[in-house]
């Protein structure tokens, strides 16, 4: 799982605003973003966060995750047929681990803020009122360029972010191969056992 890492840092980069304000339409989704980057430079920039190395870790668990839709995105990371020959308690394990594992590899991600920054696209309604696309560019004020980002969202109660794509690059599908070649090996339970690994190294 090692080109996960990658992909994990992209979701918590920093937004830092720069420069004239864009104008954009505003939408519960982008909001929603936008309130996730800032209640994370937030916590980056608490003195605590330097005194306890689980403040940050708390301050995502409690503040950042709650907005992630981790029943689809583990759906879509093991695919849509390993899903369904699953069990329940298989499921429910798979959710609990998935959640645990991206925690700890966001937290570690965090160091690898460089000063980049981010800029909202102007908003465009999608194809449903339960679906949305917030579109971002994230930008290397050093190196001179832009990668797109684009964070997908989906309305039950609330909006939750199911996927983010990089390039056009699915995070769930980079998941769907590495966990697929666990299931491979040692089926739903081999999944759920190298999940658990993963988390009990930290």
């Amino acid at each position: 799982m090692k080109t996960v890492r990658k992909w994990i840092s992209v979701f918590f980069v920093v937004a830092v605003w720069g420069g004239a304000p864009l104008v954009v339409t505003a939408h519960p989704a982008q909001d929603l973003v936008r309130q996730l980057t800032d209640e994370l430079i937030s916590a980056l920039d608490n003195p605590k966060a330097k005194e306890d190395p689980a403040f940050v870790r708390e301050s995502l668990d409690r503040s950042v995750l709650p907005h992630l839709d981790f029943n689809v995105m583990t759906i879509k990371s093991v695919g849509k047929k390993n899903w369904l020959e699953a069990s329940d308690e298989q499921r429910s394990a798979l959710v609990t681990e998935f959640r645990e594992f991206l925690l700890n590899a966001y937290t570690k991600t965090l160091d690898e803020y460089s000063g980049q920054k981010m800029e909202f696209l102007p908003f465009s309604e999608g194809k449903t009122d339960k679906l949305a696309v917030v579109k971002t560019l994230l930008k290397d004020s050093d190196a001179g360029s832009s990668i797109p980002i684009d964070y997908k969202l989906r309305k039950k109660d609330s909006w939750l972010i199911y996927d983010i794509a990089v390039h056009n690059s699915s995070l769930v599908l980079n998941y769907k191969s590495e966990f697929g070649s666990e299931i491979k090996k040692g089926g739903i339970d081999g999944l759920i056992k190298a999940l658990r690994q993963k988390n009990n190294a930290g």
